[in-house]
């Protein structure tokens, strides 16, 4: 006999003490990011520090396009997102493979933990970090380079260093979350696979290629689609790092409009820019999802 599949309401009653502490998450989550959405109704406006609101239409948008600093601001955020994500995105990758290798669980366990620790510090904890370390005066690159007779270097202050330096800061705060994510994917391939390949022949990087890889591409893709989403998104990390010496090429789309909308009062145009770095975001997303199940035969969306 057929048993019949309880009744909706008498499953949630069950787990009613779960739903409950997913509760604050999920009103958390509607207040910040779903309510919010009724302010991108400001970009259409001219709405600031005044008391009247008049509805403009896409003047705004008009107004940003037209802009040099917005174009300065959108060619440094696609350098310094791009630059990102092409020297990050594999390493932590590398890394969880080559900690995969590794026989001893205490070795595998430690690696993790000094590798993971720095994805906890903010940015600005980051920004002091590398600050120290870059100074001129007292920075240990510097004291190395003074020690072997070079002259000391302004990294912070310096066009030419400044993105190098948002990119390794990224690097190196990133890496042990994606890694961490990566080796928890790896326990999840059969060993059997392992055992047949090896009878077969095959040596470590056959495995790799055949096995190891097609078992994650999975997560790669979604790691892959996590990176675009915020491509054009980056703001704490530069916001505590860059000055006015090295605007014109640390600039980004989010401190823009940071600057006119928090310090100008310019809220509508500030919106405006949001809006434009999100739906540029949506269309990445969907594009290389796309790109993905057509060529890779794999999708998350």
């Amino acid at each position: 006999m057929e048993r019949k599949k309880p009744k909706i309401t008498t499953v949630l009653y069950k787990q009613r003490y779960l739903l409950m502490m997913l509760l604050p998450g999920l009103l958390w989550f509607f207040i910040f990011k779903y309510i919010t959405y009724s302010g991108l109704l400001l970009a259409f406006t001219d709405y600031g520090f005044r008391a009247e609101v008049a509805f403009v239409g896409l003047k705004n948008f008009q107004r940003l396009f037209k802009s040099v600093v917005f174009w300065n601001a959108f060619r440094n955020t696609i350098i310094i997102s791009l630059c990102n994500i092409i020297f990050y995105f594999p390493i932590p990758l590398i890394i969880a493979l080559m900690i995969n290798e590794l026989k001893s669980v205490t070795a595998k366990r430690s690696v993790q933990f000094l590798i993971y620790i720095p994805y906890f510090f903010s940015w600005v904890i980051v920004g002091a970090i590398f600050a120290n370390i870059l100074s001129p005066s007292s920075g240990v690159v510097n004291n190395f380079l003074v020690a072997i007779g070079r002259e000391p270097i302004y990294f912070f202050a310096s066009t030419k260093w400044f993105r190098p330096i948002l990119i390794v800061s990224y690097i190196w705060r990133q890496m042990g979350y994606g890694a961490v994510i990566y080796v928890a994917t790896l326990t999840t391939v059969d060993p059997q696979l392992y055992e047949a390949a090896a009878i077969d022949g095959s040596g470590r990087w056959k495995q790799l290629w055949h096995i190891t890889l097609p078992s994650i591409k999975t997560t790669i893709i979604t790691m892959l689609l996590l990176n675009l989403s915020h491509v054009l998104k980056i703001f704490e990390q530069v916001q505590v790092m860059y000055n006015s010496s090295v605007y014109s090429v640390s600039d980004v789309l989010q401190t823009h409009a940071y600057r006119e909308g928090v310090l100008s009062g310019n809220i509508a145009y500030s919106t405006a820019i949001s809006l434009l770095v999100g739906i540029i975001s949506l269309v990445l997303v969907l594009g290389t999802n796309m790109f993905s199940k057509k060529i890779l035969d794999d999708s998350i969306l």
